[in-house]
């Protein structure tokens, strides 16, 4: 084995960075290369080049912020990502690194890099960051601009609010709609809510990018169906007419 001497670059290096700092250095004997080792050592971690000696953690997960967000048709929302990494630690990620992307390109568009998304059409999409490897995703609620009434009915195309509804057997299904400012033009099906109050009599599909209000029956009783949507204007929580659904 080699060691490190008083002649040796480390040593020289050693007795440079003492002589630094003011220290009276004697040059080290052959009986102390030990020594010489150990300081050669200490001096190489406290330099800028021996960060090889130093492992970066790992990215453990990221999230997204907004985690949830509700934007009118043309309108944007900017989405941030931030990292967590392995020793606890956690930092915010952009550019290029960061990959972005939407479940429904027809209901909200993404820019990646960047994570700006940007509303098209009434309904909920779903957008992923990636970053290394790692996912994280936000939910994106797109609704026409100034909603102040919902309206739910399982009659498709029909804005009039229904009031009771009925399903034979379970597991059985029934489809519902919901419709803004009374008109069958704006159709919130997707976009809106759903909610139903005893979900061991009957459940409803709710926060996906489609396939959203139908209610799938459970169990002999009655639920109350609603669906909620937030003015995008107003920022105010719109609620729509309460429908009484029995399971037969």
């Amino acid at each position: 084995m080699n060691h490190i001497g008083a002649t040796s670059p480390f040593a020289a290096t050693i007795r440079y960075r003492l002589a630094s700092a003011g220290t009276i250095f004697h040059p080290l004997s052959r009986g102390r290369s030990a020594l010489a080792t150990g300081l050669a050592l200490l001096c190489c971690l406290t330099s800028a080049g021996c960060s090889g000696f130093f492992i970066n953690p790992s990215v453990s997960s990221i999230y997204i912020t907004p985690a949830a967000a509700t934007i009118a048709v043309s309108n944007t929302v900017q989405l941030e990502a931030t990292a967590i990494y392995s020793d606890g630690s956690s930092s915010p990620i952009s550019g290029s690194e960061v990959g972005w992307s939407s479940s429904a390109t027809t209901i909200a568009t993404v820019t990646s890099p960047g994570g700006l998304v940007t509303g098209v059409a009434t309904g909920t999409a779903t957008i992923t960051a990636t970053y290394q490897g790692v996912m994280a995703t936000a939910t994106i609620t797109v609704t026409p601009t100034n909603i102040t009434t919902v309206t739910i009915t399982t009659t498709q195309g029909n804005p009039a609010p229904q009031y009771t509804a009925t399903i034979s057997g379970a597991p059985a299904t029934l489809q519902f709609y919901a419709y803004g400012n009374n008109s069958a033009a704006q159709d919130l099906t997707q976009a809106v809510s759903w909610s139903s109050s005893n979900t061991s009599v009957a459940t409803i599909s709710t926060g996906l990018s489609s396939g959203n209000g139908l209610a799938t029956s459970v169990a002999k009783g009655t639920t109350n169906i609603t669906a909620t949507i937030t003015n995008t204007t107003s920022g105010q929580l719109i609620t729509s007419n309460t429908c009484v659904l029995t399971v037969q």
